[in-house]
């Protein structure tokens, strides 16, 4: 398709005699476009406020870490076994779900 330099011309004219008509349909189809709205249920606000709470709480618990440092110098710390499975198994039946 060719467009010839008076065709474009005659566009050009138009944008610029008539720039409050072209402003005031722009206008019109904005207000009419409405924008997106995103409402967070109150149960995920407060999930979100407690999972900030969260992880401002120390994760380290120096009177356990302590005790089981002592407890290994000293030879006296045992693992059970059938915990450390049951545990394995655990985590790994939960990841499935997820």
């Amino acid at each position: 398709m060719n467009i010839s330099k008076s065709q474009l011309d005659g566009v050009i004219r138009t944008y610029l005699k008539n720039p409050e008509q072209i402003k005031s349909k722009t206008d019109i189809k904005s207000k009419e476009m409405q924008a997106d709205e995103l409402s967070i249920s109150e149960d995920v606000q407060e999930f979100a406020r407690l999972v900030k709470l969260a992880s401002k709480a120390d994760d380290i618990r120096i009177e356990k870490v302590k005790e089981l440092k002592t407890m290994i110098n000293a030879g006296t710390y045992n693992i059970d076994g059938k915990l450390v499975a049951d545990k394995i198994i655990e985590e790994h039946s939960t990841e499935k779900l997820i």
